[in-house]
């Protein structure tokens, strides 16, 4: 059961899905949007050794589409179409997603949202365009000073521990460019997905 302040005045339900999901339902009556996060419980420590950042890839894929909603658009175009916003992190231990909407809009973008976790396509041609995204975000990293102290850390630590692991990824470790690593990067994903993505690694809040 949750833990409730005196003064909160929302309604909280919490259950276990049949299918193993735990999901927590928080009811607002004065708000006018539908908030919703997933966490996953595996993160970049569950990377292997040979495909660094295959986790926080696997976040960003997410996104492109699923078999019921194959636009790599169309979660983001529905979601500013509606007041909406959305974002996604990835951690050594948790993936967590997250959007808001417009509650009346907010059946639709939970469909789209849940497929994620479902059927992601993980397309040929989208993983070969998002690495780019994968690595110019490592790019960013590489100045900032919190970054720095960390991979600092990261070079002082046992190598044989995953705190050592380079956790965002780029594209040397995640190579597309040739047809062959793009498709062994494919299938990374895939078994990444299928391995970690089940339904009882996976707490769920709207």
């Amino acid at each position: 059961a949750p833990i409730q302040g005196k003064s909160d005045w929302r309604n909280f339900r919490c259950l276990e899905l049949k299918n193993g999901v735990t999901v927590c339902l928080v009811h607002d009556k004065e708000s006018k949007t539908t908030a919703a996060a997933a966490v996953v419980k595996a993160g970049a420590a569950s990377d292997p050794r040979t495909i660094s950042g295959i986790a926080h890839f696997a976040e960003h894929m997410c996104f492109l589409g699923s078999e019921k909603y194959p636009g790599e658009n169309e979660y983001k175009k529905y979601l500013s179409q509606h007041g909406g916003r959305s974002n996604a992190s990835t951690s050594l231990h948790l993936t967590t997603y997250k959007f808001e909407v417009l509650a009346e809009h907010a059946e639709r973008a939970i469909d789209i949202f849940s497929n994620f976790f479902v059927s992601p396509l993980f397309t040929k041609s989208g993983t070969g365009r998002e690495v780019n995204a994968v690595d110019s975000e490592n790019s960013k990293n590489l100045t900032a000073d919190a970054r720095r102290r960390l991979q600092i850390l990261k070079a002082l630590s046992d190598d044989k521990h995953y705190f050592s692991k380079f956790t965002t990824g780029n594209s040397k470790t995640l190579p597309t460019e040739d047809p062959k690593d793009l498709e062994r990067i494919r299938e990374a994903l895939l078994a990444f997905h299928r391995k970690h993505y089940r339904p009882e690694n996976l707490t769920v809040v709207v």
